[in-house]
């Protein structure tokens, strides 16, 4: 069996500790090994470039994407399970996770699935707290939580938030015009029934820039499109 073992980055010492967790895992198998710098976990997947040649050789050696663990592999579990998922769906890849086995490619799509669930529970529970909390300011001119803390007011400087603001919506306008270029190919392949991860393979086989590309960030892209970037293109044109 080949495994791609995947270090993702931290510090030297958990570092240290992936590695032995990934080698208790592989056994004697044929283990390649990737280990990006410390840090990208906040960074889109198409950004992190060692993450996607680890991917990359195990699709073409037919080996296991090896991981010692979800919890840091992006900066929130479902992000990774999100990710994984597109993986399987777009290219059949094999998953291991050595903390937890249970998480495989016929897994992975479950477990993402609930993960989703959670995620939207702790929005609901996020935003009941939230309404509590004003409707208490409103009422009584003031929250006290149940540590003891009080609170007066919610939000933040109206200067700094006007400033968030502008540059919001820069973005959003910028990202807009981005989606514009693409849009016409993304919506004729969806219309043929090719899905998020069928059209992200269609764009991937013309060459056609991501948005990380085509944004010019100061950073380094691998220039693959992703499920999730068409996703997440395709919900910006419905709002």
């Amino acid at each position: 069996m080949k495994y791609g073992a995947f270090i993702h980055g931290a510090a030297p010492d958990a570092q240290k500790r992936q590695r032995k967790a990934l080698r208790l895992m592989t056994g004697e198998g044929e283990v390649r090994w990737f280990t990006e710098p410390d840090g990208m976990q906040k960074r889109d997947a198409e950004d992190r470039a060692e993450l996607s040649r680890c991917v990359k050789w195990c699709r073409t050696n037919d080996a296991v994407f090896s991981v010692s663990s979800i919890s840091k592999l992006f900066d929130r579990k479902w992000k990774a399970l999100t990710w994984m998922k597109h993986q399987v769906e777009m290219h059949d890849l094999k998953i291991g996770v050595a903390d937890d086995p249970t998480i495989s490619k016929g897994s992975v799509h479950v477990l993402s699935a609930a993960a989703d669930v959670q995620r939207t529970r702790i929005a609901a529970k996020s935003k009941a707290a939230l309404d509590s909390i004003k409707s208490a300011l409103a009422k009584d001119g003031k929250f006290t939580s149940n540590k003891g803390r009080t609170l007066t007011k919610l939000g933040v400087h109206p200067t700094l938030s006007e400033a968030g603001a502008k540059g919001n919506e820069a973005q959003a306008e910028l990202a807009a015009e981005r989606d514009d270029e693409v849009w016409p190919l993304i919506e004729s392949y969806m219309g043929q029934g090719m899905g998020y991860s069928g059209t992200a393979r269609q764009l991937n086989a013309m060459g056609i820039k991501t948005p990380a590309e085509r944004a010019r960030h100061a950073r380094q892209t691998t220039g693959e499109w992703y499920a999730s970037t068409v996703r997440n293109i395709v919900l910006r044109r419905k709002k």
